[in-house]
């Protein structure tokens, strides 16, 4: 056991050896100018694993850490952490001045009011918030209730994020804020001998914080960004590893969207993708990155009319047209009538044609008057959204989480169903920031047929991953087994009632498709609408 009063001592053999685990966990690059960090740093985990040695410690990291939470530790420890409000305010100025005006008008002129920002390697929260006040200040509350506003605010460290997430600031920290801001934003606080001011719900209404480590692939993202705040962290990394993580971050910005990094940092070795703006700020190239939706026009978003071919909000209008429609009709007309007949108790139903719906795979269905949708699933999700204070809801029922090889708005696959949703509801005056979920199926139902792929457990894991991502909770849900499911909500209570279903016909055609999907793509999905943003 180790003597608390003399410390291990690293050797630099261990020390290489240190190098090269924090380079291949996390990327960070140890000069030898940081032999007395890592040793200093270190020695705080030796003493609370109580190692006597730090070969020891890599052997424990090695072969002991079998769940890999010392390896978090281990990269708590040596990264480093400073970081203030309104750091480099001449980014701020700029947004403030040029980049979010240039986004308004584009707004104005798509319809299409949508902002997302990433923070990338946010530490303990103060740019995160400082973008949130940034955004706040110039649209003004009201205007901002009008958009869809997202930060993504991330980092390595879980001890940073744990802090940053609660957005508590010691006195000296929250002078760097100016104080109009300070007291707009911040309420203070006496916490024992300290005083303390703790970020208001507007600001974390707007943040999402989740631990990314740059190596990593693929990220745990669902959409593009407008904007990405990458600053005084690449410093840390070797030369490759910068020129991939800027690479990538061109894959995760809207065309022309906007990088900024660290005053000491630059990516002029990435020729051809971004423009410099000056002040360590960059604009994408054109043609380069992910698709926009605010770059299309209006006429380039969905339509309402009915395709013939699956639909993305359902109807039930215009399907005798076409021999598919007319299965498909067939079908939803099935599971319309067993819902009808089925005990679940669902209360006082509003009146007319639009109080009962049923849904297929390939289908939304949101409804700001009472409305029972009904569907069927197997391996299948179907999602549930609901905002209690508008009263308005909907249900989605999707069939994959992507189809790599098209990249078309297609309601049958995960990706679009749910941001289609989305926008419907904030259609009907639903807020996605209130916006609470329920989930269905994922059901192991396609093994019977021979398909060795988990189709259910990778629908299941998407949608969980997806709104965790858009911080929706899930306050109930009911996946996996090997059985079908027939789920009926309510979008004016929010209520969902769900039975097992262990031999439908619809279930043997869902996974006849979705086999036929897996083997070889499908020339037109139901529901296809060319390009539109996702989240």
């Amino acid at each position: 056991m180790a003597d608390p009063g003399t410390p291990a001592q690293l050797t630099r053999k261990e020390f290489k050896l240190f190098r090269e685990l924090i380079y291949a966990e996390a990327g960070i690059s140890m000069s030898e100018a940081k032999f007395q960090l890592v040793e200093s740093r270190l020695q705080k985990r030796l003493r609370k694993l109580q190692l006597n040695s730090f070969s020891r410690y890599y052997d424990f990291l090695q072969n002991e850490d079998r769940n890999g939470e010392e390896r978090l530790q281990m990269i708590n420890a040596l990264t480093t952490n400073k970081t203030d409000f309104f750091r480099e305010n001449h980014h701020f100025e700029y947004m403030r001045e040029e980049l979010l005006p240039s986004i308004e008008a584009q707004a104005r002129e798509t319809g299409h009011y949508k902002l997302r920002i990433w923070s990338a390697a946010c530490s303990t929260g103060e740019e995160p918030y400082t973008l949130a006040m940034t955004l706040l200040e110039y649209f003004g509350a009201a205007k901002a209730a009008q958009w869809d506003i997202r930060i993504l605010a991330s980092d390595v460290d879980t001890d940073v994020l744990a802090n940053a997430e609660q957005g508590v600031y010691h006195e000296d920290k929250a002078d760097e804020i100016p104080a109009d801001l300070r007291k707009r934003y911040f309420r203070k606080e006496v916490r024992g001998k300290d005083t303390v001011w703790v970020a208001g719900p507007e600001l974390k209404q707007l943040i999402a914080f989740r631990r990314i480590n740059f190596i990593e692939s693929p990220w745990p993202i669902n959409t593009s960004f407008d904007i990405i705040f990458c600053r005084n962290v690449m410093i840390y990394f070797d030369e490759p590893t910068q020129d991939r993580l800027v690479s990538r971050f061109a894959e995760q910005l809207v065309p022309e969207g906007h990088l900024f990094i660290g005053h000491s940092e630059s990516i002029m070795r990435i020729e051809g993708v971004y423009r410099p703006l000056g002040k360590t700020i960059y604009r994408l190239n054109p043609g380069k990155g992910a698709t926009s939706a605010r770059s299309l026009s209006k006429a380039a978003q969905p339509p309402s009319p009915t395709p013939s071919t699956g639909l993305r909000r359902s109807t039930g209008a215009g399907l005798a047209a076409s021999s598919g429609g007319t299965a498909r009709e067939r079908l939803r007309q099935r599971i319309d009538s067993q819902a009808s007949t089925q005990s679940f108790s669902t209360g006082t139903m509003g009146k007319g044609p639009d109080a009962s719906h049923a849904i297929i795979v390939g289908e939304i269905k949101a409804s700001s008057s009472p409305c029972k949708v009904s569907t069927v699933v197997g391996s299948c999700i179907a999602v549930c959204l609901y905002d209690p204070i508008a009263h308005v809801g909907g249900m989605n029922h999707f069939m994959l989480p992507a189809n790599k090889s098209d990249d078309r708005v297609c309601a049958s696959y995960g990706v679009h169903a749910m941001e289609l949703l989305i926008n419907e509801i904030m259609k009907l005056g639903g807020d996605r920031r209130k916006l609470v979920a329920k989930v269905f199926g994922g059901g192991n139902v396609l093994k019977s047929s021979g398909c060795s792929l988990d189709i259910g457990g990778r629908n299941a894991n998407f949608a969980m991953q997806f709104l965790d991502t858009d911080c929706i909770p899930i306050v109930s849900k009911d996946v996996g087994g090997r059985h079908g499911r027939q789920v009926q909500f309510l979008t004016h209570t929010g209520q969902a009632f769900v039975r097992p279903v262990k031999q439908m016909a619809e279930i043997e055609a869902e996974m006849a498709t979705v086999k036929q999907r897996e083997e070889k793509p499908v020339a037109e999905p139901a529901g296809c609408y060319g390009s539109v943003e996702l989240f």
